[in-house]
């Protein structure tokens, strides 16, 4: 079994100057880095500001992200649109997406169906894509998806993203957040079957407001991804139908093997599970454009 690495930041004050931005308020604390609410001085625009410590970043890391991201062109996945250096601070720039995370959303509580739904095509969107360009996020949960005004979702954060096969991720080190890393991965396996597991750790808690292995010791969390079942989902929330249910645990198979063996594979259960062409016409506003607008680029004939 692997070794888990944390990391720690302290957060750097309001109004301290980076390159061309002026922090205005700390947003999110990541493993590696802080995110801040910036203010460039020259363009006057806000944006989000990505604030690495040069004296305990890990550059290859820091370096792939920019290049990844610098790289990607997709409509759900969060640009980086500057980078630099400023002393022994590094930092990369993204547009500021004022509707907050997912995780923030939860706040309020589950999601319904159909806005499980819409989160569920978005993100899949977002993965087919790197899928197909063979990279795997690593690090899917609540907290890297991102909403516009709009609500349209956007996945950020590839801090720990790496290329399949990557013979780095059998270093003994084990990054990643432990509730929703795939059993597989204590043993230094992934591919894209892992990812599908983490998306399944995230459909169960959007629609039943907890995690199905969860606790304050990392390591007890690890041992229950590799030796617990999960409690059914419909025990939390007995509202929710069974074939959806089934597909929820279906991803979370123990054995990468009789999971779902791809993020679109699950997405076309989910939608099967909801008689999806139907349930449709049932979404609320906010979400139906771009669900129609996804589902012809997500279907089988699109993604051959």
């Amino acid at each position: 079994m692997q070794h888990v690495v944390e990391y720690s930041e302290q957060t750097l004050q309001a109004e301290t100057r980076i390159g061309p931005y002026r922090l205005v308020k700390h947003l999110q604390q990541g493993g590696m880095a802080s995110v801040y609410l910036g203010y460039h001085l020259y363009t006057r625009a806000y944006v989000a500001v990505k604030v690495f410590d040069g004296h305990t970043a890990d550059m290859t890391l820091l370096l792939r992200e920019k290049n990844m991201m610098q790289a990607f062109q997709h409509e759900h996945i969060v640009p980086c649109v500057d980078a630099g250096r400023d002393g022994k601070y590094y930092y990369l720039v993204m547009p500021y997406l004022p509707g907050g995370t997912l995780e923030e959303l939860l706040n309020d509580g589950v999601l319904t169906l159909e806005e499980a739904l819409a989160v569920l095509e978005q993100l899949t969107a977002a993965l087919s894509y790197i899928h197909g360009l063979g990279i795997l996020h690593r690090d899917i949960k609540p907290a890297n998806m991102l909403f516009d005004q709009d609500h349209r979702l956007y996945l950020t954060d590839f801090g720990i993203a790496s290329w399949l096969g990557d013979k780095s991720l059998h270093n003994g080190s084990l990054l990643g957040t432990p509730q929703y890393i795939a059993p597989e991965l204590f043993n230094g396996y992934v591919d894209e079957r892992s990812e599908v597991y983490s998306v399944g750790i995230l459909l169960y808690q959007v629609l039943t407001g907890s995690l199905p292995f969860d606790g304050p010791d990392n390591w007890k969390i690890c041992l229950q991804h590799l030796q617990t079942q999960p409690l059914a989902p419909s025990v939390l929330n007995p509202s929710l139908p069974r074939p959806v249910e089934r597909v929820i645990l279906g991803a979370l198979e123990k054995d990468p093997r009789r999971r779902y063996q791809t993020v679109e594979d699950l997405l076309c259960a989910f939608q099967k599970a909801l008689d999806a062409p139907a349930f449709i016409g049932q979404l609320s506003s906010r979400w139906r454009t771009t669900c129609q607008k996804l589902r012809s680029r997500l279907s089988p004939e699109a993604l051959r």
